[in-house]
């Protein structure tokens, strides 16, 4: 895995150098004053740096012979469709608000996961009702409210 290990961190490290380009052009202002890039500055870092650490820990390791990218067993119905519900809760994010919809796909989420039905109920409404009040009241962030309105 150590080859595919330093590819995906090239990638990362590419990446992060990307979006912190991108971010400090739109001024990422300071701690007191954040500016719009100020986030995407600091994800962008995260990135790069997380990179970093992963080409370096590669570096550590021999390429074993014979390795393979999938390990047999890997769950692709189940990793297709978190990618596909991740594509819908974007897309049905404005129609159907987004208590709505992150509760669903929280709850598909974690019934994709094979977490039982009370657990998956629970995590879903306390995980929306978490992100709502932190977006929502501590950020004064305002999401589509959709169906629920």
């Amino acid at each position: 895995m150590t080859k595919y290990d330093r590819i995906s961190a090239v990638f990362w490290i590419a990446l992060g150098a990307a979006i912190s380009a991108e971010s400090s052009r739109l001024g990422p202002g300071l701690l007191s004053t954040p500016g719009p890039g100020l986030i995407p500055l600091g994800c962008g870092l995260a990135l790069g740096i997380l990179g970093v650490i992963l080409f370096l820990l590669t570096l550590r390791r021999n390429s074993e012979p014979g390795e393979v990218l999938w390990e047999k067993g890997t769950l692709w119905r189940k990793l297709i469709l978190t990618l596909m519900s991740l594509v819908c809760y974007a897309i049905l994010l404005e129609a159907l608000g987004f208590l709505l919809i992150t509760f669903l796909w929280l709850f598909f989420v974690c019934r994709v996961g094979n977490l039982g039905w009370k657990k998956t109920a629970l995590t879903a409404v306390v995980v929306t009702a978490c992100c709502y009040v932190l977006f929502n009241y501590l950020l004064g962030i305002r999401f589509p409210r959709g169906l629920i309105g």
